[in-house]
């Protein structure tokens, strides 16, 4: 069969880009505290800090770490309101409190507006990781799935490219103005031109709006064939509806099993430490004391990391998903080992002038691997492998668990770093990556190129 060409997808991925708009705006609030927390501790631009004293690395854990605890809170929130409303009016209402946020940033004088602001875009956050793999899954097909669902690593990843690019250079109300721009365009791209699902339609018994949906999804008039399969699937879902999902995801064991899969293989992409290295770049490198300037070493790994999400949309369908996790998996466990026994000579009072270029490599290779593999397979994961009657609120529990997860990292580990080690997190990150080889050698299934039946028949069949 003929696969459909790009024209004939060409609104589909408009509607996929347009979306992820919003996850623009999520990525550079997530790549704002490595730019931003420097200025505000007093070690870069002092004379501009908005605040009346640096703050100290408490109060730099916790701003860094409230974006973590509102995306942990909304998930389930947003999955609920998505049933009612649909999918688009869900993400259009809740990308407000992000909004609200960069509007708080720009006028902050006080720690408290700065965790009040964060806190707000956390709840967006929230939404973003819950919803937008939903809408995104829900409006594509079978050979783009993936492809389609790697887009929102993507713009995150562009998100924090531009934090990084844009954070040191101007002010933190200037940084504020500048956040906001991807998400109004979010409200007026999106909030026009793109429809919601065919599948939340179908669910809510507007067949014909669903109709009408698909064909400016798809662009063409032929899409019995598709919208068949649409409703054959929301009624095998509606068949489930009388269970309580909740009882079942718990109780059910093929249910109980795939939903242990997704979760663990969500925690450990958090113990990798990217959210760490995301928060602290700018001060790992300045830590390193590396040959260049730690703004442009800043800007050198997430152009790297813009460059790996972008060859990974292509990558993830096309080469087998354990494979990626396995090879990302093993490079992340050496390259953490490395960073974490070079700052713990640093930390001995060993020269290591000779090799201080070390830690910029080692985090562009360590970008490189997370984003070709344990990244974004994570986040397409739980939405392949639930069954149908789980799969919104399984979906929704594996992010806001993965999110209490990041939450914890990002509010502990450097409290520890600063208590024992900087060289600490790193290698409990190296420890993590090799238990989670394992995990995913023994534990997860294939789903490249398999339908959502044949998926979740693997995971029965391995149970047998």
């Amino acid at each position: 069969m003929k696969l459909p060409s790009f024209p004939d997808s060409f609104f589909t991925y408009f509607s996929a880009v347009a979306v992820n708009l919003l996850t623009y705006g999520g990525g550079m609030a997530y790549g704002w505290s490595s730019p931003a927390l420097p200025k505000l501790n007093g070690q870069v631009d002092p004379e501009h800090n908005p605040l009346s004293q640096p703050i100290t690395v408490r109060e730099e854990s916790w701003i860094a770490s409230l974006l973590s605890l509102g995306a942990m809170i909304s998930p389930l929130l947003a999955e609920f309101i998505s049933e009612k409303i649909g999918r688009k009016k869900t993400l259009l209402a809740l990308s407000l409190p992000m909004i609200i946020g960069h509007f708080i940033m720009i006028f902050a004088n006080n720690v408290l507006h700065f965790y009040i602001a964060r806190f707000l875009m956390g709840l967006t956050e929230g939404c973003i990781f819950s919803i937008i793999p939903v809408y995104s899954a829900e409006i594509s097909e079978k050979h783009n799935r993936g492809t389609i669902g790697a887009i929102m690593l993507l713009f995150i990843s562009i998100g924090h490219f531009s934090s990084s690019t844009i954070g040191p250079y101007v002010s933190l109300q200037n940084f504020g103005i500048i956040s906001l721009v991807p998400c109004l365009l979010f409200l007026i791209i999106f909030g026009i031109f793109v429809p919601e699902t065919p599948y939340f339609y179908v669910l809510v018994d507007k067949t014909d709006y669903a109709r009408k949906c698909l064909k400016k999804l798809r662009r063409k008039d032929d899409i019995d064939e598709e919208m068949e399969e649409i409703i054959k699937g929301v009624k095998e879902l509606k068949g489930t509806q009388d269970k309580n999902p909740y009882k079942e995801l718990f109780t059910d064991k093929h249910s109980v099993r795939a939903f242990l899969i997704a979760l663990n293989l969500m925690v450990l992409q958090q113990f990798t430490g990217l959210i760490y290295i995301v928060d602290y770049t700018q001060k790992i490198f300045d830590s390193a004391q590396t040959p260049l300037n730690g703004d442009i070493s800043v800007i050198l790994v997430t152009t790297i990391q813009v460059f790996s999400i972008a060859s990974s949309t292509n990558t993830i369908d096309r080469v087998n998903r354990k494979v990626l996790l396995i090879i990302s998996l093993i490079i992340i466990f050496l390259l953490q080992i490395i960073l974490g026994a070079f700052f713990y000579l640093q930390q001995n009072n060993v020269d290591l002038k000779q090799v201080s270029w070390l830690p910029i490599a080692c985090l562009m290779i360590f970008i490189m691997a997370f984003q070709l593999g344990i990244g974004p397979i994570s986040y397409i994961f739980p939405g392949e492998i639930l069954e149908p009657n789980v799969k919104s609120l399984g979906n929704t529990l594996v992010m806001s668990l993965g999110l209490l997860a990041e939450f914890g990292i990002a509010t502990l580990f450097p409290l520890m770093s600063d208590q024992i080690g900087f060289y600490v997190p790193f290698w409990i990150f190296a420890l993590t990556s090799f238990v989670a080889v394992f995990f995913v050698w023994f534990c997860v299934p294939e789903t490249r190129g398999k339908s959502f039946l044949q998926i979740q028949n693997d995971v029965r069949n391995k149970e047998k």
